[in-house]
């Protein structure tokens, strides 16, 4: 069965117009009903019935509907590997993240991966997540690593890595030095210091603040969690970040931030356009990335009990 038909299928039933769906494909309306008869016969089922002067899926069309983008997607994806085979392993990977995971979780990392795979060179570049979700759009970059943003983005592929929660950080003039969780109500009373609204992350720490019933009094809002953590140490309020944050200045307190006894936790994840499936370097990227996250978060969770008593990076 040639791979055209599926795509005639496909793009006629997005548009459920035959004049469009051509147009999109660039070939004639007839060489479009062509395919899409070649197809029936392929398969012993209707796909279209007319509704008007569009058309409108079967009953059975609606049932296949899925699984030929599925066709269409592993076809895609193995041209893709096809033509990784046929480069030797080199090509570019450009990568969008947020910078609080690149410090968390890059640095080392990276340098083992690209040690690994010499032909391959990454390119990254920092940004918030709305912001990395335009430059993914735009094809400026081929996958993005930040926050799962609220709403899905149905153009884009998601890969789960991990979850984040928050910490607070100050100094003991608001918080008490023990390692005990802080109620997100209680951080509240005091001046706080927070992520702009470029981070996706801030989406969750409004909502968990709705939640909670009250509503914080914002003294900074900063693109850089640096810029929170050094107003902190000097007493401004207190800064709530994600927990990926692991350099602060000496002298802050840091506690994890809990709403009714549970920790405020939010998924990171990878995302790319399925439009332009990742080559095949990119995906084992994306998997190895994910691999070495889970790996640290189990370490994270060992030291919260007091298993490990010394952190290891990711590598």
């Amino acid at each position: 069965m040639d791979i055209r038909n599926f795509a005639g299928f496909a793009a006629a039933a997005e548009l459920m117009n035959f004049t469009l769906a051509a147009k999109r494909l660039n070939i004639t309306q007839s060489a479009l009903s062509r395919q899409i008869r070649a197809l029936e016969t392929y398969l012993g089922v209707e796909l279209f019935e007319k509704a008007g002067r569009n058309v409108r899926l079967t009953a059975g069309g609606q049932a296949l509907f899925a699984k030929v983008n599925d066709v269409l997607q592993a076809d895609r994806a193995l041209r893709t590997s096809a033509d990784d085979l046929g480069r030797g392993e080199t090509g570019v990977l450009k990568i969008g993240a947020c910078s609080q995971l690149i410090e968390r979780y890059l640095p080392h990392f990276l340098k083992s991966w690209e040690r690994r795979h010499p032909g391959i060179d990454i390119r990254i570049e920092d940004g918030g997540g709305p912001e990395l979700a335009d430059k993914l759009r735009a094809g400026a970059v081929h996958l993005t690593v930040s926050a799962r943003p609220f709403a899905p983005i149905d153009l884009f592929e998601t890969l789960l890595l991990g979850k984040l929660g928050f910490v607070a950080l100050g100094t003991e003039e608001f918080l008490p030095p023990s390692g005990e969780p802080m109620e997100i109500a209680e951080l509240l009373q005091f001046p706080i210091l927070t992520l702009n609204k470029r981070h996706a992350s801030r989406e969750v720490f409004d909502a968990a603040c709705k939640l909670a019933g009250a509503l914080p009094l914002i003294k900074l809002e900063s693109y850089s969690p640096h810029t929170l953590f050094s107003m902190a140490a000097a007493g401004n309020g207190v800064a709530i970040v994600p927990s990926s944050a692991n350099s602060f200045p000496g002298g802050l307190v840091r506690k994890p931030v809990t709403l009714r006894g549970q920790r405020i936790e939010f998924d990171i994840c990878a995302m790319w356009n399925n439009s332009a499936p990742l080559p095949a370097y990119g995906q084992r990227f994306v998997d190895e990335l994910r691999g070495a996250i889970q790996a640290d978060a189990e370490e994270e969770r060992m030291r919260r009990h007091q298993v490990l008593p010394v952190s290891r990076r990711v590598a």
